[in-house]
């Protein structure tokens, strides 16, 4: 498999970007650079990763997130990501898996990414959280294990 790496001029502090590659699952992988020097592909993909969540369809087109490329897409990345999520209501934890949610326990969700949709500015205030190694607000909210 191959995707799309764009360059998300995304308005971070400073006139700096991140970059991003599209995986088949809807997710994005998001690299930890923040910068403002335009890299190429090979650079991108050099990089580590800060999160892999899943984007908001209209993110990209109104905010201006550009097409660098295409790359094969590693092949810890091509499986469909695992999800923690905990129900609102109840309080009961489920691990969430190619559309099938079951019964999990804390230590079985722990380290894993809660299951929501993020929308572009959550995503830059996550990516400059990573940057200056703060913990994020809006992942920390949603988060289904402390």
């Amino acid at each position: 498999w191959s995707s799309d790496v764009c360059s998300s001029d995304l308005p971070l502090s400073g006139g700096r970007h991140g970059y991003a590659q599209w995986l088949s699952d809807d997710t994005a992988r998001i690299f930890t650079k923040v910068t403002k020097v335009n890299l190429s592909v090979e650079q991108v993909l050099a990089l580590p990763v800060a999160f892999r969540v899943l984007v908001a369809r209209p993110s990209p087109g109104r905010h201006g997130w550009s097409k660098i490329g295409k790359a094969e897409i590693p092949a810890a990345y091509v499986e469909p990501q695992r999800y923690a999520k905990k129900d609102v209501i109840s309080g009961a934890l489920t691990s969430y898996f190619k559309g099938v949610e079951k019964p999990a326990t804390a230590s079985e969700l722990r380290g894993l990414e809660t299951l929501a949709v993020w929308g572009h500015p959550h995503i830059i205030e996550r990516l400059e959280a990573v940057a200056k190694g703060r913990k994020s607000k809006f992942h920390e909210q949603l988060r289904v294990i402390a």
